[in-house]
């Protein structure tokens, strides 16, 4: 056989005659494209989850690694990596799954009730956690730095959209409902937190998020949102509600209240005060950690 121009030439002994006859086959430029992009689409398909962690990681770092590249850049971490990433991965599983996870994202009717504790939760624990840390010796903020919560409705709004659906669209909405169809609830939970903390790693390294936080906070917050996802009919909003008004209402308000090792303290605290409401969530509410039989019949 030789090739030639495009063209595969073959040739092929004539059962008349001693001579060997050519035969022209032109080649299909398509295949070779199609054995690639298959090359490339099966272990996405096949691992989807550490297809997801490692593009929500590239997105998330992304100025992490301009800057140890030399960018003149301040790094900080790029929110939008989950959805990103849970959206190129969701599009190589194929048509169905980009459709699901599309219509979870626009799915957000559930009890008003659950949504009230999305949003009320959050500012309970740190407002608890906040109290403590002044009784155990904390300064008292002036009336200065009170003054900021002016700028918490703003806050919160970014938050939302960059953070709370910027994460959790990826987090929740796309990577949650994929582990729970084949895993129990506490496998499903012990994977997500290990995705999260990794995620959250260059902003510890910097000094931007407390290891403590960072690690033990991020593990109880998974723990937290999951069950609220399985508990309100998995809906993934209410995550993102969370996971806003945690960062409106604690890094932008009650952290920026203190400093050094009242600072420190509290970063600890609020870790035990998400603990604490973690261990409850499993002690009294072992329903919302059971599987959701309905949804895993649809989804199959």
């Amino acid at each position: 056989m030789e090739e030639n121009l495009g063209r595969r030439i073959y040739t092929e002994p004539d059962i008349h005659c001693s001579a060997y006859t050519l035969k022209v086959v032109r080649a299909n430029p398509n295949h070779e494209t199609g054995v690639t992009i298959t090359a490339i689409l099966r272990p996405i398909r096949n691992y989807p989850i550490v297809a997801f962690t490692i593009l929500a990681c590239l997105f998330g770092w992304v100025s992490f690694i301009a800057y140890a590249f030399g960018a003149a850049i301040k790094p900080d971490g790029m929110p939008l990596g989950p959805i990103v990433a849970a959206f190129i991965v969701a599009a190589c599983l194929g048509r169905t799954e980009f459709k699901e996870w599309g219509r979870r994202l626009i799915t957000f009717r559930t009890g008003i009730g659950w949504y009230a504790l999305a949003f009320v939760a959050p500012i309970v624990i740190i407002t608890i956690v906040a109290l403590t840390n002044y009784a155990l010796g904390a300064t008292l903020p002036s009336a200065s730095q009170l003054a900021i919560w002016t700028e918490l409705p703003g806050l919160f709004v970014f938050f939302l959209i960059f953070v709370g659906i910027g994460e959790e669209a990826g987090w929740t909405a796309f990577a949650a409902p994929l582990l729970l169809r084949r895993n129990t609830f506490i496998k499903a939970w012990l994977i997500l937190s290990a995705i999260r903390v990794l995620w959250h790693v260059p902003l510890m390294m910097s000094g931007d998020l407390p290891w403590v936080l960072g690690v033990g906070g991020n593990i109880a917050f998974q723990f937290l949102v999951l069950w609220l996802f399985q508990r309100a009919d998995q809906r993934w909003f209410l995550a993102a509600i969370w996971h806003a008004v945690l960062n409106t209402s604690g890094g932008k308000f009650f952290f920026q209240l203190v400093q050094g090792n009242d600072e420190a303290r509290l970063a600890l605290l609020m870790t035990a005060g998400y603990v604490i409401a973690a261990i409850a969530v499993f002690l009294f509410d072992r329903r919302g950690l059971e599987p959701i039989k309905e949804v895993n019949q649809r989804d199959r």
